[in-house]
């Protein structure tokens, strides 16, 4: 177990949320939350809220490795026209986890909907879910966040089957490779994995293999690498599946291991089907991909579904690097849109958008299983989370 950071007095957790007076994904109510919200949790599990700092959507979060700033997407459009998105930066006090504004910088883009801290922490990368472009912002010495330095604009068109969300390119995830030799880029819209380098000056440029293909329709939403780097995890939200990659440390390419379907085999619940009007909202009966994370040591991954509204658990092989199904766990609440491991592997929190609610389970760590009677904290909009003082 990682030992508690000697610069706070805590451990704390950081919700983000769709906020008011907007309306999450799909949802059929508006937001009632405010920005991202502070918990304090002592080490016996009790959790106290210390702090809520009001910002629009912030959708997801990330810290920098020393917990001293949380950066977060903004995740602003009216339409595919108007490029309002932002990214933000926040200072975190190390005595009482709360967090300062810093200041915002516009992503030239819209519905930003993912950001990340490249390996070197000189630069935010983020993606812009409307405007199909990943772009990078400089972070200054401070902390704070300097001006859009680098935007790679997808234009290839979507062909998926899926009108809705596949008719252009709609990047959901950027993310550096643990080396942090190379950057990835997800585009649910044309169902591929995008591979860079990253520049001196924060370009994006196209790796030896720059592009990896998903079968036709999958959505590709969220990955994750293997901490041994040799794998890597795609969660694709419109097929409810997962397919492992091994992954070339030295190229950047990704080669085909195995796909494997998020719900159990008898299960009920079919590929969603999208109201026109309401793109997000999922028809009585669909399920999608949600969230995919696994475990500092690699032996265990887990995926949201949303629908079926569990917890997906599968046992990482250490030989092929496949995965195998150990169940599945209710998230006791409505579309679980995010789920984060907590750095100690103890514990995994999943927020149910819909339903307004954390649900703080504790992992078996001997079997890689969700126990029984997790601990439920009433929020408003949960859908991602980062911690400080691990």
């Amino acid at each position: 177990m990682k030992q508690q950071s000697s610069i706070f007095n805590s451990r704390f957790m950081y919700t983000a949320s769709y906020t008011y007076p907007h309306f999450a994904p799909g949802a059929a109510e508006q937001s009632s939350a405010k920005g991202i919200s502070v918990y304090s949790f002592a080490f016996d599990g009790s959790f106290e809220l210390i702090q809520v700092i009001e910002t629009p959507n912030p959708s997801f979060i990330t810290l920098n490795r020393d917990q001293t700033m949380l950066y977060c997407v903004n995740e602003l459009g009216v339409d595919d026209r108007k490029l309002e998105g932002m990214v933000s930066a926040f200072r975190i006090d190390a005595k009482s986890g709360k967090l300062t504004f810093v200041n915002s910088q516009l992503t030239h883009g819209n519905w930003p909907c993912h950001c990340e801290i490249d390996s070197s922490g000189g630069y935010l990368m983020s993606s812009n879910y409307g405007s199909a472009n990943f772009v990078t912002h400089p972070i200054n010495s401070d902390g704070s966040l300097g001006e859009l330095s680098y935007q790679h604009i997808n234009q290839a068109n979507g062909i998926g089957p899926e009108a809705n969300r596949q008719s252009a390119s709609h990047p959901h995830m950027i993310t550096s490779s643990p080396s942090g030799k190379f950057v990835l880029g997800v585009d649910l819209g044309i169902d591929q994995i995008l591979c860079w380098t990253l520049g001196e000056n924060g370009e994006l440029h196209s790796a030896p293999v720059p592009v990896a293909n998903i079968a036709s329709g999958n959505g590709p939403r969220h990955l994750v690498f293997h901490p041994s780097e040799q794998s890597v995890y795609v969660l694709n939200e419109l097929s409810s599946s997962i397919d492992a990659f091994r992954f070339d440390k030295e190229r950047g390419s990704m080669i085909w291991l195995q796909s494997i379907s998020m719900l159990p085999t008898d299960s009920d619940y079919i590929r969603p089907e999208f109201d026109a009007t309401n793109p997000g909202k999922v028809a009585t009966g669909g399920n999608t991909g949600g969230e995919i994370c696994i475990d500092s040591q690699g032996g265990y991954l887990y995926a949201t579904n949303r629908g079926m509204n569990s917890v997906a658990q599968f046992k990482v092989c250490p030989e092929t690097f496949k995965l195998n199904a150990l169940g599945w766990t209710p998230t006791q609440g409505d579309c679980p849109r995010g789920m984060a491991i907590e750095p100690d592997d103890q514990h995994l929190c999943v927020g149910n958008q819909n339903s307004n609610n954390i649900v703080r389970f504790t992992i078996d760590t001997t079997t890689g299983l969700l126990k029984s009677s997790p601990t439920i904290i009433d929020t408003p909009v949960p859908v991602d989370f980062a911690y400080a003082g691990y």
